[in-house]
């Protein structure tokens, strides 16, 4: 039995559908003004942080104003940051049912097949995904889902950072969902 063709065969689906994902992220998000905007405005208010964080790493105690404009950068990033994602939710919906409606075609043309064999013995965490859909004893016996999620997975983020298309590094460090810090 020959495994690699189909294993290559699930790596292009994933490949290609992570693609499609991107281009439909393009055409409903990345090329609009709006978003340029915004990622721009959180690099611009990331970077006056950053620098207004430096200056002030030496001193114990931070005067008001400069307090003050600290947690009005803060506040700023983040509400540019939430505006950013709201943005891009309806864009996230419609690449999560393409990547369902990818996964699920892929998933019935090779139903049943063993696309690759592991160096590895699954273990039990795995072994629902690697086993998925065939029915065999040996357990180096690798399914289709299993690569196609881990290329998935893999493949997402750096197609993106090929493509430009990364959020801002600011970005990133804020969480939306964290409490607001009580004034002393």
């Amino acid at each position: 039995m020959v495994y690699s063709w189909d294993c290559v065969n699930v790596v292009a689906f994933s490949v290609a559908g992570t693609l499609l994902c991107e281009f439909l992220s393009w055409l409903l998000i990345y090329r609009k003004s709006t978003y340029r905007q915004l990622v721009n405005s959180i690099k611009r208010t990331g970077t006056k942080l950053e620098q207004l964080k430096a200056e002030n790493a030496g001193l114990e105690n931070m005067s008001k104003s400069q307090k003050k404009k600290e947690d009005r950068l803060k506040e700023l990033l983040k509400q540019d940051s939430f505006d950013l994602q709201k943005s891009k939710m309806t864009a996230t919906v419609l690449t999560s049912v393409a990547l369902l409606i990818l996964y699920s075609v892929t998933s019935k043309s090779f139903s049943g097949k063993v696309v690759a064999k592991l160096p590895f013995q699954a273990f039990w965490p795995i072994k629902g995904a690697t086993q998925r859909g065939i029915e065999t004893e040996d357990l180096t016996d690798c399914a289709m889902t299993y690569i196609y999620v881990v290329c998935s997975a893999g493949l997402r983020p750096n197609i993106q950072k090929l493509l430009g298309f990364t959020p801002p590094r600011q970005m990133s460090t804020q969480n939306p969902f964290e409490p607001k810090q009580e004034e002393e």
